[in-house]
């Protein structure tokens, strides 16, 4: 799984066309907005529909360290197929599911989870400190 951080000043999406995957989602999560958040753009890769719980526990674990160092009290997970090309993208299933996994492996508060399977129109207002974008990679294989 791949994973972007960014320690947002503000965040705000819009979806826009739905595909064929797109998950069913209430007449207000089509557009939300944010103040400081920490947040994470994820992707899942072939190798986590192997073990998706695993995954989303390994990708909990990164998101908590980097919480460590920044420390917003919002956390929303927004996925995003961009960060891996087609051919190392992992199953739809899963990659639908993963936002819920990880977010059973956070602390309180729970987080956002902007919805899947949807084209948005967003905007992100880095913080623009050292740590306030990071990049990081889970596997299965990743030592624990």
């Amino acid at each position: 799984m791949r994973l972007l951080f960014i320690h947002a000043e503000q965040f705000w999406y819009k979806t826009m066309i739905e595909t064929p995957i797109a998950e069913e989602i209430s007449e207000k999560d089509h557009s939300r907005s944010f103040g400081e958040v920490l947040l994470v753009l994820y992707c899942t890769e072939k190798i986590d529909d192997a073990d998706p719980e695993r995954t989303a526990r390994l990708a909990a674990d990164q998101i908590r360290k980097y919480i460590s160092k920044i420390g917003p009290k919002t956390t929303v997970l927004f996925p995003f197929a961009f960060l891996v090309s087609r051919e190392e993208k992992g199953s739809a299933s899963v990659a639908r599911e993963i936002g819920r996994l990880i977010a059973e492996h956070l602390d309180e508060p729970p987080p956002f989870i902007v919805p899947f399977g949807w084209y948005k129109k967003f905007s992100i207002t880095s913080m623009g400190h050292k740590y306030s974008v990071h990049a990081a990679r889970v596997t299965l294989d990743t030592d624990e």
